[in-house]
């Protein structure tokens, strides 16, 4: 007869011949069944974690991808290298013409800030805060001036004084006070 060990892994109960041999054949059942389940429920716990964790991985993913493009950004605008010349390759870039001698150039003089462009660069105290006068081109104060926080316009003469009852919501009616002679 055949060795029991040779013979397919499961009979039909008829063929069974003794008891010895089922106990072992029930055992290798078990076994592959206890290792089935075992793998089916890793690939399940593998699942689940994945999914739970799926928002960190996409997260993750996107940070690679900003990555990946910033290093590509910076090859592209990185700026040549400098490169070393040797000494002796020095006179030959050298020119042989001498060069002649410019006058020193004296730089235009500086024009002073008058009081205006001085509160409007901010390097004199202004009393109200961030607000920034408005001055013509020749640096004089604008008839009308705003304070945009507050929404509030007035006129001023050239030297920045307040004109009276000229405050507002808004734009002030300036040109009155210029045909009356007030901002002369």
């Amino acid at each position: 007869m055949s060795d029991p060990q040779d013979g397919p892994l499961l009979r039909a109960p008829s063929v069974t011949a003794s008891t010895g041999s089922s106990n072992k054949q029930a055992l290798k059942v078990t076994a592959l069944t206890l290792l089935a389940t075992l793998l089916i429920a890793g690939q399940a716990f593998t699942t689940y974690m994945v999914f739970n964790q799926k928002d960190r991985l996409s997260t993750l993913e996107s940070h690679s991808v900003r990555l990946e493009e910033l290093g590509r950004r910076a090859t592209v605008m990185r700026s040549p290298m400098k490169m070393a010349l040797p000494m002796n390759s020095l006179p030959l870039l050298m020119d042989e013409a001498v060069p002649e001698k410019k006058a020193p150039s004296t730089p235009a003089p500086k024009k002073e800030l008058t009081p205006c462009q001085q509160e409007a660069a901010g390097s004199v105290h202004v009393p109200l805060r961030s607000y920034k006068p408005s001055c013509d081109e020749n640096g004089d104060y604008e008839a009308q001036q705003c304070w945009q926080a507050a929404n509030k316009c007035w006129c001023v003469d050239k030297s920045g004084a307040m004109l009276e009852d000229s405050m507002a919501d808004g734009p002030a009616n300036c040109g009155k006070a210029k045909e009356d002679g007030a901002l002369e």
